[in-house]
């Protein structure tokens, strides 16, 4: 019995503690986001109201530009970071457990904006977005103070801007009129915000790519320009299907939009940070 447990825990901490993404806990987490996301925050959200208009996409991009920079801002133990020490002590703020922490401080952070807003007579998105800004303003202040190169940053938007002309073009055709939709070509953008910024880096900067199919997939043709097709093979015809099964239900259709989109705009994020440091 001892040895089944000891095995079991060995297990766990190996590919659910440890930092990183394998063939394990990738799949394991997109379960895990999936059953939250359709089970428990989109009927948290109905019975609390709250609209996903563009107010509540203005409201809560502080809290995902917080997220995205805390991660590498950890790694380089910058300011209050650096009291967060080294693994295993700085365990909710690496990887993929520092998306559930970001997850739980925005759901925190919006219950009581509205809480305030109904005391107060005004609506949730100010203090949210204030309360958001104070956290993204000391990350970016970080940032700003410890800046090394900016080339390769300016090198990402030199690319993300080509593939977005691409992209508007696109949505102008017959066949792929649907990415006009709400907040379509924002989540493509975040997404191809992410290819850039993983083509500038691993191709120009020697960076390692840690996601598993991603990681396969640029070893097998030798370059990250593979994420380019990867990302729009896999987005347009989730964001098509999308608006197909759930066009009666606002919550669940744009929330999943939302999900789509951090799970892009947050890596990219990150990678732009890096560079920049």
């Amino acid at each position: 019995m001892r040895v089944v447990f000891d095995s079991l825990r060995d297990f766990l901490y190996k590919y659910f503690v440890l930092p990183g993404y394998d063939w394990v806990d990738t799949p394991t987490y997109g379960i895990v986001l999936g059953v939250l996301v359709l089970f428990a925050v989109i009927p948290m959200l109905k019975r609390m109201g709250v609209r996903l208009d563009r107010r509540f996409f203005i409201a809560v991009s502080p809290f995902i530009a917080f997220g995205a920079t805390a991660r590498e801002l950890v790694d380089r133990n910058l300011g209050f970071y650096g009291l967060a020490g080294s693994y295993p002590s700085n365990f909710w703020l690496v990887s993929p457990w520092i998306f559930f922490t970001m997850f739980f401080l925005t759901l925190v952070c919006l219950l009581l904006s509205l809480l305030a807003g109904k005391r107060l007579k005004f609506g949730y998105h100010m203090p949210m977005f204030a309360i958001g800004s104070v956290l993204a303003g000391y990350n970016l202040s970080l940032i700003l103070l410890n800046i090394k190169q900016v080339v390769p940053f300016a090198f990402v938007f030199v690319v993300l801007t080509f593939f977005m002309v691409f992209a508007y073009f696109l949505s102008k055709t017959r066949f792929f009129a649907f990415l006009g939709n709400e907040f379509n070509l924002l989540v493509v953008f975040a997404h191809l915000f992410d290819a850039s910024a993983t083509f500038v880096g691993v191709d120009f900067l020697g960076f390692g790519e840690q996601h598993v199919l991603p990681s396969f997939l640029i070893r097998y043709f030798g370059t990250a320009f593979v994420m380019f097709p990867l990302k729009l093979v896999v987005l347009l015809p989730a964001l098509y299907v999308i608006d197909k099964d759930l066009q009666g239900d606002e919550t669940a259709r744009r929330f999943i939009k939302f999900a789509v989109l951090v799970l892009g705009l947050g890596p990219a994020i990150r990678n732009v940070t890096m560079m920049l440091l």
